[in-house]
C-alpha cells in the first residue's frame, strides 16, 4: 500500500532528523527526547517527564545530570509545593532548538494551512491513531 511505505520513509526522514539534531546537541538521543519534551510541553515534574520520555526515574536521573552539565536544563523548586522539584530546558536548550527545528516548524505551518479545516480533521486523527498503534 502506497501510504504504508510512505509512512515508513517519513519515519526514516525523523529518525535521521533527531540523528542529526541529537549531533548538534552533543547529546545522545535518549537525552534528546528529554530535551523535545521540556521545550515543546514546558516545565515537568521529574515523574512527569520519566514517564513522558520512558525512562525509569533512576535512567531520568542519568539523563538530567548529563543534560544539566551541558547547559540545556535546570532543576528548580516547584513554585506551590517546596518539597518537589520542576525540571525546565534552559534558554541554551531552546535556542539551539530554534535552530534546527525553527525552519521546519514554519514550513510545516505553511504545508498545513493548504488544507481545508476538514481536510485537517482527518490527517489529525489519522496521526493520532497511528501514534496509538506504534504505542501499543
Amino acid at each position: 500500500m502506497e501510504a504504508q511505505e510512505e509512512l515508513r520513509r517519513l519515519s526514516t526522514a525523523i529518525d535521521g532528523l533527531d540523528e542529526k539534531a541529537a549531533l548538534r546537541f552533543g547529546i545522545n538521543r535518549t537525552d534528546l527526547r528529554c530535551v523535545d519534551v521540556l521545550t515543546s510541553a514546558g516545565p515537568q515534574k521529574p515523574t512527569e517527564l520519566a514517564a513522558a520520555v520512558g525512562l525509569t526515574s533512576g535512567g531520568l536521573s542519568i539523563a538530567l545530570e548529563r543534560l544539566e552539565r551541558a547547559g540545556y536544563i535546570r532543576r528548580r523548586r516547584h513554585e506551590h509545593d517546596r518539597r518537589s522539584v520542576v525540571v525546565e530546558a534552559t534558554d541554551k536548550a531552546h535556542s539551539v532548538d530554534d535552530e534546527i527545528f525553527g525552519r521546519i516548524e514554519q514550513r510545516m505551518r505553511r504545508l498545513l494551512s493548504a488544507f481545508e479545516p476538514g481536510e485537517l480533521e482527518v490527517i489529525l486523527r489519522f496521526l493520532r491513531e497511528t501514534r496509538e498503534t506504534i504505542s501499543t
